[in-house]
């Protein structure tokens, strides 16, 4: 298969559409980020790293507790001042410790949070590899044939076998199965 026909396939038509759009939204998303942020869009952007110390689930951007209002006023005064973002995350977090952050560090005790759900695929993706391994040795072994008889009808006794034709002729007498249609009426019900 060449490229020129694979390109004209509809379905890689629409996959380069959908890669297109995506990245022209990170484009604007990004350009809008990164152009010039008033002071207020500065405060709320920081303030929303932290957590309201009073509050339950709220970050100081979005409570309207005193205590969050004064944290934004000092967060505003400190940006004013020349700061960045990472030495007023600091200023707080050396005051009220790693809770005040509603990102936790990646180090210490922390870090086992940021740790664990790549441990937990690592160790997923290897017990599909095993488990995959196991298959594939078992399917390269062969399996067993399946038997297209009942084995407990092939080791019946020779006598056994005559009575339990002379159980099929009367029940195809009974039934009304005789005739020239029977043996193969008789092979469909007994087969």
């Amino acid at each position: 298969m060449s490229w020129s026909s694979t390109l004209r396939r509809p379905s890689t038509l629409i996959a380069a559409a959908v890669l297109l759009a995506v990245a022209v939204i990170w484009g604007v998303t990004l350009a809008r980020a990164s152009g010039p942020q008033s002071l207020d869009d500065h405060v709320t952007a920081v303030a929303s790293q932290l957590q309201c110390p009073v509050c339950n689930g709220e970050s100081v951007a979005q409570s309207s507790s005193p205590v969050a209002q004064e944290m934004r006023s000092l967060i505003r005064q400190q940006l004013a001042s020349g700061q960045s973002d990472d030495q007023v995350l600091r200023y707080f977090q050396a005051h009220y410790g790693d809770t005040i952050l509603e990102t936790p560090p990646r180090q210490g005790f922390t870090a086992i949070i940021w740790l664990g759900p790549f441990v937990a695929l690592l160790a997923g993706l290897f017990i599909l590899s095993r488990a995959g391994g196991e298959w594939r040795a078992s399917r390269a072994a062969g399996d067993p044939p399946v038997p297209e008889r009942d084995p407990a009808i092939e080791t019946l006794t020779e006598e056994e076998r005559r009575y339990r034709e002379l159980l099929r002729r009367e029940l195809d007498e009974q039934e009304g199965f005789g005739g020239p249609a029977g043996p193969a009426r008789r092979a469909d019900a007994w087969g």
